[in-house]
């Protein structure tokens, strides 16, 4: 219950727009039972981003897509698919606290982890249907890493509003580099 009224609003205002009062309103309880079951609003805000990004999983397991590059596109936020956005959204803001919360440090690895076993299954399906053909030299997880950094870095440039960087050409970049790991 508290949970998932604190879910329902970082979806909508974000990790910084959960306070224990509000999360206390929303799941019409008291504040105390809000700090009762859990540790600190960090840990609170923690285990939030965490169960959203496993939702965000969940959302995106429920899109059908046609190959493995597809696939790899949704996982890597290139396609923007209305469901997925408020998440991306919460991504982006957590990897700005990461620097300031030790809890959401923690959690936003434990969510790269997973990302990148997301990843990494996907690369490894598309190789067994050889809908890739991906150097000896390079491993499954060392492209889903350099995938990772690279779609981080691309949106970092992207969020400044840099000129020439829109959503066309932030996913043209991207399936450049896909061409130049995958085939």
């Amino acid at each position: 219950m508290i949970l998932d009224a604190a879910k329902r609003l970082a979806l909508q205002d974000g990790l910084n727009g959960l306070t224990v009062r509000r999360i206390a309103s929303e799941a019409q309880v008291s504040t105390g039972q809000v700090h009762h079951h859990f540790e600190s609003s960090s840990h609170l805000k923690a285990e939030v981003f965490i169960a959203l990004m496993d939702q965000l999983d969940e959302v995106e397991n429920l899109i059908t897509t046609e190959s493995s590059v597809e696939r790899l596109c949704l996982l890597l936020g290139i396609e923007n698919i209305e469901q997925t956005q408020p998440y991306l959204r919460l991504w982006n803001e957590a990897e700005v606290l990461i620097d300031q919360d030790q809890e959401i440090k923690k959690a936003y690895n434990i969510a790269m982890e997973k990302w990148h076993l997301a990843l990494v299954t996907t690369i490894e399906y598309g190789r067994g249907q050889q809908e890739f053909k991906i150097s000896t030299s390079s491993s499954s997880q060392d492209i889903a890493w350099r995938l990772i950094a690279f779609v981080c870095g691309l949106e970092g440039i992207y969020e400044l509003g840099l000129k020439g960087l829109d959503n066309h050409s932030f996913k043209h970049h991207v399936e450049l580099v896909l061409k130049m790991e995958l085939f």
